[in-house]
């Protein structure tokens, strides 16, 4: 990994959403005729995946701690994802925080004070752990390999959004078990000046198109939920004597 790389936060916020539906030109074709002010445009395909990190009791995703390593158009990078819920039991989304570029055949235990580092800067929270020992330890438990539709959303007054057509296949890279999703996701742009158009692109969706379904989730939960769904426990009822 590229040294003195800092932690940067992404620079653009995401909205994530389930495609219950087959026809992804169809959610396209429904934004166009109704954001008249808006055009919506292919750009090209793309395809990713993503490496789960973890040690064997999956300590850290437990936590909250998700160290992850993305390929992307030809690179490779670590990644510090933190998950947390609000009071209530409601899910906070999830902060995500880019490291350094490594090549393609490194691992997160190759460089376990950085990510540890990493890892400390992105929670408040002192740690009682060492977690330089326990990031050497990790070892990839979860695989997600994302191919799609990559559409841009532009506006006459310089607006410009991105807008994914994404088909996600989530891999146990222990057991093999295998899900497979449809879905959109909104890349957009941070700042007071995209607000009013970021929510004309959001109430487009959420009043045409029935067929998404929005979900704060980030992949590596959607991933856990899938592969690793918690027993349903049905209580029985007591007969009346």
């Amino acid at each position: 990994m590229k040294e003195n790389e800092r932690i940067q936060a992404e620079n653009y916020k995401k909205a994530h959403y389930f495609f219950i539906g087959k026809d992804y030109n169809k959610i396209i074709d429904k934004l166009n005729k109704n954001m008249p002010y808006h055009r919506i445009a292919y750009e090209r395909d793309f395809n990713g995946r993503e490496i789960v990190y973890d040690v064997k009791s999956n300590m850290l995703s437990k936590a909250g701690i998700v160290i992850s390593k993305q390929y992307e158009e030809g690179q490779s990078f670590f990644k510090v994802r933190k998950i947390s819920s609000l009071t209530g039991g409601y899910k906070r989304p999830s902060q995500k925080f880019e490291l350094g570029q490594c090549e393609s055949t490194e691992a997160p235990k190759d460089f376990p004070t950085q990510i540890a580092n990493a890892v400390s800067n992105a929670f408040s929270n002192a740690f009682t752990i060492d977690l330089v020992s326990v990031v050497r330890q990790t070892l990839p438990k979860i695989e997600i390999v994302v191919t799609g539709k990559r559409f841009r959303v532009v506006s006459g007054n310089g607006y410009n959004c991105t807008l994914l057509y994404e088909t996600a296949i989530y891999k146990d890279l222990e057991t093999n078990k295998k899900v497979k999703r449809n879905g959109f996701t909104l890349h957009l742009p941070k700042g007071e000046k995209y607000e009013k158009d970021n929510k004309i692109v959001i109430e487009a969706i959420d009043h045409y198109c029935k067929e998404l379904v929005y979900y704060q989730e980030s992949r590596f939960e959607i991933a856990d939920r899938l592969l690793h769904p918690k027993p349903v426990i049905i209580e029985e009822k007591q007969e009346e004597e």
